[in-house]
């Protein structure tokens, strides 16, 4: 047997269960054992809209994405079947049974998906068909490119209650077996989900909805391609396709089991069949599993009508499936979401609680105190010197060596003017002022850091003072990034920092504001004070001047008020430029605000959201399908172990926060560059894979000295329980059988009815039953009393029940199969039949319900009662008297000028016809009229037979006519008493006999 498997998904329903296999294997990655399992999976889905596509988020597992590649999906949307409607010749694979286009006038782009119309599902999978094989190719050659067995199982999975996958089933499958005719070597398998009772999707189940009547549509369809009864032509060029098997099983899923437990229909249904699907696959000693696959359970897989022979097909199963599971990706997902949510406290608080761990508020600090502190300024180029430009901010002028802050820079000038003045011959000492004040003028005018003067200078850095604010931002930005990186500070202290920063720049703009409103005040002190020293300096003697060189001692004190004068002008310059800064740089602290504050957010929502998750996570009620078995107190006290290990989470808290910073790249340095890349989805995903890898890391270390909770075997955790308990073992075994009920509910009366023309067949369902149990090396006497257990409690009604070795070691699987079923066992199957029934009352409706035509060819579902076999039996004799009466005539319509069959009958006296069904009178005569028509006959002829045929001789003159008739076809079958046609006219003879009233 091959181990590649394909799934198929169909519609919305098939979709969800893709879904579900695809984090079903993936969450049972780190349980099963090695080369256990051989399957090998692979996929395609098919769909009009992209619904299921697009819950991104539920298609990861602990934030992994297991969503399908582009290679592994169609979507097909119905507003673009236009086209083929109005030019139906250029596309032979569909002129064929399009007709009556216009049933599709409701059609328009607007319309969603199939509109839960199948023929419109029909119409869009056709127009797309030749995608689907070349998508079903790939998918296969891909498998079978795998070492291995060349061969595929392929799983098609949908529902049948919508317009897609029940619309689309039929051909998906017709077009499957064509491309791999080898039934063995390509099996197809289909699971099918019946529309659910008292749908939220119908608006009124009283009524009659295409809802529950494309269900029984659809498995009329099934069912007549399964005995022979329908051929789907070839979608791809309008050729004939005959094949003996089209699918080798249908399993049919409800979301009432045969216990009626009832089940969701959106989340739980997928996962049960997703689940089944994936254990079947998995565990392979199961015998009676394939044979009841095969149909091998009974010498006779269909049952027949005697008019029509094969009638309904025993090709449907049922399954069910329970488990005892420890909850391993449960309990993994319980610990990683707890840490995660730990892990998202320290990014934002990093505020750690001895015994408690990571809180979810801030460490109280004074953060006004921190922001003033020299250093902090320094640091982030936030001193008076950088914001009034005395040291360069741009990285050019912070490397600039000439710049000096001006009391340093003036005193310097200063220092060399003053001795140059004194020892020029050509100056006279009263002059050496003038000569400071214009040299000193010419440097604050015209030489100030070679840029124009002082006032220049900062006219020209003013047009920068954007890209300066920017470059403080950047800095510390990249500062704090630095900070939160190494794990030494918060988001939310970052934040507090950053408030403070913004305080003090307010309070700066004040202080400044102040400053340059003094200044004025300031030089003008200044001034007076240099005024009266050029007095003094005037008013100096011959004696002061040659005696006491009391003029160069006075020269020397006015050069320092000076030096204090342009040292006072150039800081107003700076004041001004620094007040006109701090805007932009408070700008710039708002904006890295926002930044820290959106990633808080993100963390703050990602942290409830990973409380909830883990709060999800091992809940007290169990599902009908699965029982699990967990140590909640061990389980507890991990999660404590692993929260309060206050030095092993600053290591593991720190690898969370670097694989969040890797997401933006190898050279983030900044929160916005972070953020350019990061979403709530990333961090989310993100933290929740590094946390399940972290758990298991840390789980392996703790597991030394405490109880383990994860890879562990379910025998030993059952052992613990019932070792000493053989009565509640035995109880607990029993109780799985019975609760491992079958995910359908059956109508009793329809399964133990014996139906006609089924000899030979078997009676019922036929049942088999697989249970798995791992092994289990340090309970091997407990695992063996368990086996022998299973196989003493097995249902006696299903001797073909397996107790085999389980490949996963932390769960017991017990499947059951239900096979060699008609659709009628269902119970459902009347209500979906009522729906069809009104629909079908409408034409159009009754067109839109099926894949060609209206459904009127397909064979019964349900098998004749004996009243409804003794109708059918007097049904063609009563057409053929009707015919020997002269009451079924062939006649030209005036309309088409075709020929046409009429039966003619009194009304209150007056002639009057109705139109029958068939060209000729073989097809008139083998139609399956409506029965109002067939109960009108049948009364119209006993009336005409009982008021004008009462006389022997008359009767035996309409026997007579009889006798002709079938000499006739005896004559043009040239005599040959083998004649299909002949030996059914010798057949009606007696029931001819009964209606004329002639006695036998």
């Amino acid at each position: 047997m091959s181990h590649n498997h394909l799934i198929i998904g169909l519609g919305g329903s098939g979709g969800k269960i893709i879904r579900q296999i695809r984090k079903t294997i993936e969450r049972n990655k780190d349980t099963q054992e090695p080369d256990r399992s051989l399957a090998r999976f692979g996929y395609l889905y098919i769909d009009t809209s992209n619904d299921e596509l697009d819950k991104k988020e539920e298609w990861k597992v602990l934030g992994k994405d297991v969503g399908l590649n582009r290679s592994e999906y169609l979507i097909n949307t119905a507003s673009n079947v236009r086209p083929v409607l109005d030019d139906p010749d250029s596309f032979p694979g569909l002129k064929k049974w399009v007709e009556p286009r216009s049933v599709f006038d409701f059609v328009n782009p607007s319309t969603a998906g199939a509109a839960q119309r199948r023929k419109l599902g029909r119409l869009v999978f056709a127009q797309n068909a030749s995608s689907f094989v070349k998508a079903l190719e790939g998918r296969v050659r891909e498998l079978e490119a795998s070492p291995g067995k060349v061969g595929v199982t392929i799983h098609v999975v949908c529902g049948l209650a919508g317009g897609t996958g029940s619309g689309s089933v039929v051909d998906a499958v017709a077009q499957i077996r064509h491309k791999y005719p080898h039934y063995e070597q390509y099996r197809i398998l289909v699971y099918a989900l019946l529309p659910e009772k008292n749908s939220k999707r119908v608006k009124n189940v009283a009524g009659f909805e295409n809802y529950y009547a494309n269900g029984y549509a659809a498995l009329s369809e099934l069912n007549a391609m399964a005995v022979g009864k329908y051929h789907p032509v070839n979608l791809l060029d309008g050729t004939p396709m005959e094949h003996a098997t089209y699918f080798n099983g249908c399993y049919l899923v409800n979301n009432i089991n045969e216990h009626n437990i009832q089940f969701d229909v959106e989340s739980e249904v997928p996962n049960i069949v997703a689940e089944f699907i994936y254990q079947k696959t998995l565990n392979k000693e199961w015998e009676g599993l394939g044979r009841a696959e095969k149909g091998e359970n009974d010498i006779k897989n269909f049952e027949s009508d005697e008019d029509i022979g094969k009638a309904r097909a025993k090709l449907f199963l049922s399954f069910g499936i329970k488990r005892v599971v420890v909850p391993e990706q449960e309990i993994k997902e319980y610990l990683a979401y707890g840490f995660a949510e730990q892990a998202a406290r320290q990014l934002m608080f990093n505020n750690f609680r001895q015994g408690e761990g990571y809180a979810d508020e801030p460490v109280e600090k004074d953060w006004g105190a921190q922001a003033r502190q020299p250093e902090t300024a320094q640091s982030l180029l936030l001193t008076d010197a950088h914001l009034m430009l005395e040291s360069g901010i741009l990285e050019d002028d912070a490397r600039n060596a000439n710049w000096k802050p001006s009391p340093e820079y003036w005193k310097q000038i200063v220092s060399l003017l003053v001795p140059e003045i004194k020892a020029d011959p050509t100056l006279e000492q009263t002059t050496w002022v003038s000569a400071l004040n214009t040299r000193l003028a010419k440097v604050f005018d015209d030489t100030y850091r070679t840029l124009g003067g002082v006032r220049k200078f900062y006219e020209v850095k003013g047009n920068a003072r954007l890209e300066m604010a920017r470059h403080i931002g950047r800095h510390i930005e990249k500062d704090f990034f630095g900070r939160w990186r190494a794990g030494g500070a918060s988001l939310i202290q970052l934040r507090h920092l950053t408030d403070a920063l913004v305080a003090l720049v307010d309070e700066r703009m004040g202080v400044y504001a102040d400053r340059i409103a003094k200044m004025p005040a300031a030089l003008q002190s200044v001034q007076g004070r240099t005024q009266q020293l050029n007095e003094q300096f005037n008013s100096v003697g011959f004696f002061g001047k040659h005696l006491t060189d009391k003029r160069s001692a006075l020269f020397s004190d006015i050069a320092t008020q000076h030096q204090e004068l342009y040292v006072l002008r150039t800081q107003l310059e700076g004041l001004k430029f620094g007040a006109a800064l701090l805007p932009f740089v408070k700008e710039q602290l708002l904006t890295l605000r926002a930044r820290i504050d959106e990633l808080h957010q993100n963390l703050a929502e990602a942290t409830k959201r990973f409380g909830n998750e883990r709060d999800k996570r091992l809940g007290a009620a169990d599902a009908a399908y699965q029982k699990r078995v967990f140590d909640q107190e061990a389980i507890g006290a991990v999660m404590r172990a692993i929260t309060i290990d206050e030095a092993a989470q600053g290591a593991r808290t720190q690898r969370v926060r670097q694989a969040i910073i890797d997401l933006g790249g190898t050279e983030v340095n900044s929160f916005d560059q972070l953020l350019q890349s990061l979403s709530l989805g990333g961090i989310i995903n993100c933290l929740s894979q590094e946390s399940a890898q972290i758990v298991e890391l840390a789980h392996a270390e703790i597991a030394t000295s405490m109880p383990p909770v994860l890879r562990v075997n379910i025998v030993e955790r059952l052992q613990k329980k019932y070792d000493a308990n053989h009565d509640g073992l035995r109880d607990f075994v029993r109780e799985l059988y019975d609760e491992a009920g079958s995910l359908l509910t059956f109508n009793k009366t329809e399964v133990d009815r014996t139906v006609a023309n089924n000899a030979g067949g078997s009676q019922g369902r036929t049942q088999t039953v697989g249970v798995f149990v791992p092994e289990c090396q340090h309970q091997s006497g407990f695992r063996a009393m368990l086996a022998r257990m299973f196989e003493e409690q097995k249902d006696p009604t299903a001797p073909d029940t397996k107790v085999a070795t389980g490949n996963l070691p932390n769960q017991i699987v017990i499947m059951k199969i239900a096979s060699m079923m008609p659709a009628r066992f269902i119970e459902s199957l009347a209500e979906l039949k009522r729906h069809y029934d009104g629909l079908q009352r409408d034409r159009n409706e009754s067109i839109l319900l099926h894949s060609d035509g209206d459904g009127r060819r397909l064979p019964p579902l349900y098998a004749k009662s004996s009243a409804e076999l003794q109708l059918l039996a007097r049904r063609k004799p009563i057409l053929l008297v009707a015919r020997l009466l002269g009451m079924i005539k062939e006649r030209q319509n005036r309309t088409t000028g075709l020929q046409e069959w009429v039966f003619i009958h009194d009304v209150d006296g007056l002639p009057a016809s109705k139109v029958m069904e068939g060209r000729n009178w073989d097809a008139v005569f083998d139609a399956d009229h409506s029965e109002d028509l067939r109960g009108l006959v049948e009364r119209e002829v006993t009336r005409r037979i009982d008021s004008e045929f009462k006389h022997q001789e008359k009767k035996e003159e309409l026997y007579t006519a009889f006798r002709a008739l079938a000499r006739a076809r005896f004559d043009e079958a040239g005599q040959d008493d083998q004649d299909p046609a002949y030996q059914q006219l010798q057949g009606l003879a007696a029931p001819v006999r009964s209606i004329i009233g002639i006695a036998a």
